[in-house]
């Protein structure tokens, strides 16, 4: 007999044998066959539940059901245990696929068995349990290995998802050669049986191998690839954990900046869809970027956010991580106590999940912890377990396997298609002929496509190449124009700058030498004083504005908007620019048809500084005609147009004239004086008021400035009548009640307290938050202030013992910490408000009114054009009233005891100085400063902040700069000493 007819003989006894057994267990498969299909029907049911909750419960219920065999419970209990992974309870979804494994043992059903195991190892390796999840792979893996041929294509994938599972965890354990292996038995699978997709997770997961290998320009390059592919399908949680790695890949390389552009969009797309497990790894990488720039307080604040998360799931390395940035951060801050804490406790988490590339990490960090605190001995052994770890998980044949890969990519497909061309064997000698004909066929028509179609790629990347480099030719020749232009604009901003700082520093130097030196008339002591005085006030000036613009262009200016009688700002400027032009004989006139009082809701600071600016400039640049300022209202826009008949503008520098450090040409600095600063910082200062500023100029005929700002104003009909306030008598007793005031500087008490006394109120004083807790609890205020910064007690610790006294008085902050976040912060701890100090008469008497109406059903007044008659006040003209009456008050005594008392506050600070306690030093410049600030006394408070800002500022520092704090305290000494000569 010929070969062929034998193998067509074979073939269909085979047939025969399947068709006989098929009949003979027919009616048990038809049997076996309903009953699945009911229950698989059910959990179908069950799972689409969108309540986890809901689906869990059902599931509990059909496990306790009667009907179900063994291994019917087996299929629940894996149905459950896969719900309790959705829910993150790690522990119960374990249990519950370890009785599915049982179960599924007990009925013989294997291949459930086997799918208990895969799920076990993704439980285990989302808990952290990398070596537990290793094992459930490896034996979910036996049993497709062994069982392969009764379904290959469907196996094939199964296989190639646990390979893949299985170099996830050999990455984790440091083991990058057994990773590389199985990740490329997966890639060979999925290339033959997966789609692309597939490929694609399986390109992504070698990516994060090679992360592991620090090779980041490769895992960069590869994740690009595999981030473009997924926007191409769709896969928005596949992008956002591509963008999750390649942020580690730039942290890794350096680009910090990608880094935590990448990271932190991963991280918001996890929060949008509540992907808790994912937010705790991408809050502990946004702790390690922070780590890495040296940004304690946002690592320290990411790091404990991760902790919390991963805590509440499970996260094991994640939970670890997080103790690593946290002794990381607590490092870096000095804070060597709480760092040993926290490595320790991520050590023993990292021993217990056994996660190799981490505990590897904690050893350097230990040891450097260990140094910092001279325990060098103990420090040199750690340093040296930890170059021994990192020698062996640095396996230096690992850049030769990787160089090795697509030839063993090959090799493997060929090993596959010989087994399949073996299976192919079984089939008739006809059949097999005509199919070899058509798969080589196709093998030579895609071996040519494969090769044209990388002729055409290879021609299109040269020239997408060859395109790349003249852009970026062309994008380095206009950087290099623009450097050059900024390098013009700093030489001419050096240059001003020299003048403008050079001019008043010779000035008060010079002055300063002839009274040092006793060169002058001693009557004449006082004027050149002032004359150093006023050149100091002109070089704080200069400094502030440009201190405003680095502000805000490093996005951290903050307005404060509050209302403002803009009759008062016109008046104000009108005093102020008058003098001046007649010193010019020039006319400045300011016209407006607006009401008075007319208040708007606006930074008035700021919009002062931009109209003081525009109208000095017109001044200034103006040698005869005049200067008018004009305020006109446009819907809800406010338009100030500043006119001249100055020297105007050409159309070539009128483009310039908003560029930072730019005048017209360099001689206007030379005629008129000035940095240049002026016009840029009103230009930014109007957009961040969402306002602008428009020029028109003629040159030698004058310019026009034209500020365009949006308001908010307050129009009687807006205010409604206060009828709910205590009534005035004639005696000028505004309120009645109580109120608890603490503070710890005497002189600040007793101008506070005199303020409030003068009202009619009952003042209560505190010295520290201890009085305060006591006071309060025994007197019962209508409202309490507290200062933050008091001994004993601080004015939070006292809110926080008041609270939970059941104390429910309103309660403010009365602090000069007035910044945004202090205030946030004291906001979110549930005080009622905050007031800055120095005090703002009209806010601090608008709260006051708040809480001392209670007693009385409204307040009246008698109207002083007629006697007789009486009307009810608006809340406005009820604040003007008691601020006109607070400013009568009488604080000369206040004043000089102020003063009196420096002398004590200078011999403390030589005292604190001597001795080289900065705490005590910051403790009293903060002191001072609100105090200065109250009273009136504006360069002692600008010399105590100063300070006090450098002593915060030096102790993030390891080694704080003494000498800088010892000249800054001899300057707050100078300060009180000019003080107590006047």
């Amino acid at each position: 007999m010929s070969f062929k007819y034998l193998m067509m003989q074979r073939l269909t006894q085979i047939i025969l044998l399947f068709f006989l057994l098929t009949v003979a267990s027919l009616t048990t498969v038809d049997k076996t066959w309903a009953q699945d299909s009911q229950l698989t029907k059910k959990l179908i049911e069950i799972n689409k539940k969108a309540d986890k909750k809901a689906a869990l419960e059902a599931l509990l219920n059909l496990y306790k059901s009667a009907e179900l065999d063994s291994g019917e419970k087996a299929e629940v209990s894996l149905n459950q245990g896969k719900v309790l992974f959705t829910l993150h309870q790690y522990d119960q979804g374990i249990d519950a696929v370890n009785n599915a494994i049982e179960l599924a043992h007990e009925s013989n059903h294997f291949s459930l068995k086997a799918q208990a195991h895969k799920m076990l190892g993704i439980l285990y390796y989302y808990q952290g349990e990398l070596k537990s999840a290793l094992k459930a792979y490896q034996a979910s893996l036996v049993y497709y290995q062994t069982n392969q041929a009764d379904d290959i294509n469907n196996f094939a994938i199964e296989r190639a998802n646990l390979f893949n599972n299985v170099a996830l965890v050999y990455t984790y354990l440091g083991e990058s050669d057994l990773a590389l292996v199985n990740y490329q038995f997966a890639e060979s699978l999925y290339t033959q049986y997966g789609d692309e997709a597939d490929q694609i997770d399986v390109r992504y997961n070698i990516a994060s191998l090679l992360i592991s290998l620090r090779r980041y320009d490769s895992a960069i390059d590869m994740l690009k690839v595999i981030i473009d592919k997924r926007i191409q399908l769709n896969d928005s949680y596949g992008i956002a954990s591509a963008r999750a790695d390649i942020g580690i890949a730039y942290k890794h390389s350096g680009q910090f900046k990608l880094g935590k552009e990448n990271i932190l969009a991963a991280l918001t797309y996890f929060q949008k869809h509540d992907y808790t497990h994912d937010i705790a790894s991408q809050l502990h990488n946004m702790s390690e970027i922070y780590n890495d720039t040296f940004d304690v307080e946002q690592a320290i604040l990411y790091a404990q956010q991760a902790l919390i998360v991963s805590k509440e799931v499970g996260h094991q390395k994640a939970y670890a991580g997080s103790l690593q940035s946290l002794a990381k951060a607590y490092f870096y801050s000095g804070d060597l106590v709480q760092a040993e804490q926290y490595i320790e406790r991520s050590i023993a988490v990292g021993q217990k999940i056994d996660y190799q590339t981490l505990l590897t990490e904690n050893l350097s960090i230990s040891s450097l912890i260990s140094a910092s605190q001279q325990q060098f001995i103990k420090a040199l052994s750690e340093h040296q377990r930890y170059e021994k770890s990192y020698l062996i998980t640095s396996n230096n044949m690992l850049n030769d396997k990787l160089a090795e890969f697509e030839s063993e990519q090959l090799s493997q497909k060929i090993v596959d298609l010989e087994q399949r061309r073996k299976l192919q064997i079984l089939q008739s000698a006809k059949v097999e002929q005509q199919r070899n004909i058509i798969i080589l066929t196709l093998i030579l028509v895609l071996v040519v496509a494969f090769f044209i179609y990388r002729r055409y790629l290879e021609k299109r990347l040269t020239q997408e190449l060859e395109l790349r480099v003249k852009q970026r030719t062309h994008e380095l020749e206009d950087l290099t124009i623009e450097l050059e232009k900024a390098n013009q604009v700093k030489s001419q901003f050096l240059a001003n700058m020299s003048h403008e700082i050079r001019t008043p520093l010779t000035a008060i130097v010079g002055h300063a030498e002839a009274i040092i030196h006793d060169d002058i008339d001693k009557d004449k002591v006082h004027e050149d004083i002032e004359v150093i005085h006023g050149n100091s006030l002109h070089l704080l000036e200069l400094i502030n504005d440009i201190l405003d613009l680095s502000r805000i262009e490093a996005n951290k200016f903050e307005l404060e908007v509050q209302p403002l009688d803009l009759a008062e700002l016109i008046q104000d400027l009108s005093h102020t620019f008058t003098s001046q032009a007649q010193q010019k004989q020039l006319d400045f006139t300011i016209e407006h048809q607006l009401p008075a009082p007319f208040i708007i809701h606006i930074d008035s600071l700021r919009l002062k500084q931009i109209l003081l600016n525009l109208c000095a400039n017109a001044i200034k640049f103006t040698e005869s005609g005049q200067v008018m300022l004009s305020i006109t209202q446009q819907k809800e826009e406010l338009v100030f147009t500043v006119t001249d008949t100055g020297i105007g503008l050409s159309e070539e520098h009128l483009a310039q004239v908003f560029e930072i450090f730019t005048q017209a040409d360099n001689s206007i600095s030379r005629r008129f004086g000035g940095s240049g600063l002026g016009l840029t910082l009103s230009n930014q200062l109007a957009k961040l008021m969402l306002g602008n500023i428009e020029v028109t100029s003629e040159l030698g005929k004058g310019s026009c400035f034209c500020l365009t700002l949006p308001y908010q104003h307050d129009t009687d009909d807006s205010v409604n009548t206060l009828t709910d306030l205590p009534p005035v008598e004639c005696s000028e007793i505004f309120f009645s009640g109580k109120i608890l005031l603490a503070e710890d500087h005497d002189d600040n008490r007793r101008l506070i307290a005199r303020l409030l006394t003068s009202l009619g109120l009952e003042v209560i004083v505190a010295r520290n938050g201890k009085e305060a807790v006591k006071l309060c609890v025994e007197h019962q205020p209508d409202l309490v202030l507290l200062d933050i910064q008091m001994p004993e007690m601080d004015g939070v610790e006292a809110f926080k013992a008041l609270r939970a006294l059941g104390c429910n008085q309103p309660i403010y902050a009365l602090t000069a910490n007035a910044m945004s976040h202090e205030v946030s912060q004291y906001l979110g701890l549930g005080f009622t408000g905050h007031l800055k100090k120095p005090i703002e008469r009209k806010l601090f008497i608008a709260t006051i009114a708040k809480y001392f109406t209670a007693h009385n059903e409204k307040i009246l007044f008698t109207d002083q054009k007629n006697k007789s008659a009486e009307h009810a006040l608006t809340a406005n003209e009820v604040v003007n009233k008691v601020d006109k009456s607070l400013s009568q008050v009488d604080l000369s005594d206040l004043v000089a005891e102020f003063k009196a008392n420096l002398s004590n506050d200078k011999r403390d600070l030589i005292l604190y100085s001597d001795n080289d306690d900065i705490k005590k030093i910051s403790y009293l410049a903060h002191r001072l400063a609100g105090a200065a600030q109250m009273f009136g006394f504006v360069e002692l408070n600008q010399a105590a902040k100063e300070l006090e800002t450098i002593i915060k500022r030096e102790s993030m520092t390891d080694k704080p700069a003494h000498l800088l704090i010892g000249e800054l305290t001899h300057c707050l000494i100078d300060e009180i000493n000019l003080i107590e000569q006047q």
